[in-house]
């Protein structure tokens, strides 16, 4: 849901520009430039995020369809795209850069800004006393994506992400389909 980091998070995935959607039960325009420019970026980070934590195709499309991650690399690869954009820094939650990145691509006073300005708030009670970076993270990122369902990442993007991550350098007995990556 939240389409995020590198100016936008791993969460401004899901906090992207609130325009006509495009796609069916979105809220995002996923053809505008300034949003395509912020997936790009996004991509490229999980990529890097991918290598760090030898996450799995599985862990990567969970985070990209905003599903809970089922295993350690996929909460770790959570926290790995949440750090890299500094939404979370030595396990401390920075919700006003969140929101600012958010508002960068939605503006200051969207929808999409107000509601995560309460959610995010309330996110950070559910990581109480947690000081597992990669459980903290997942577990955030995972109550963003519950309440912020009307800005997810449509399924066919999602697919495209995941097919885009360097799989082969982390898991060289990979079925070729998944070996596949475009850079």
């Amino acid at each position: 849901m939240f389409l995020v980091k590198i100016f936008m998070c791993f969460l401004l995935t899901h906090v992207l520009a609130l325009r006509p959607a495009t796609y069916s039960g979105t809220m995002v325009d996923f053809t505008d430039p300034k949003v395509q420019g912020h997936l790009d970026a996004l991509v490229r980070m999980a990529q890097s995020c991918v290598i760090k934590v030898r996450a799995t195709p599985k862990d990567v499309r969970a985070y990209f369809t905003n599903s809970p991650p089922i295993t350690r690399s996929g909460q770790c690869f959570a926290a790995c795209m949440l750090e890299q954009s500094d939404v979370i820094n030595h396990g401390k939650v920075n919700r006003d850069l969140l929101i600012h990145l958010a508002s960068l691509v939605n503006g200051k006073n969207s929808r999409v800004v107000r509601k995560l300005h309460s959610i995010s708030r309330l996110c950070l009670d559910s990581i109480e006393g947690m000081s597992d970076r990669c459980q903290l993270a997942s577990t955030y990122n995972d109550c963003l994506n519950e309440n912020m369902i009307e800005f997810a990442f449509p399924l066919d993007l999602a697919e495209e992400a995941v097919r885009k991550m360097p799989f082969h350098l982390t898991q060289p007995n990979l079925p070729q389909e998944l070996r596949q990556s475009t850079f």
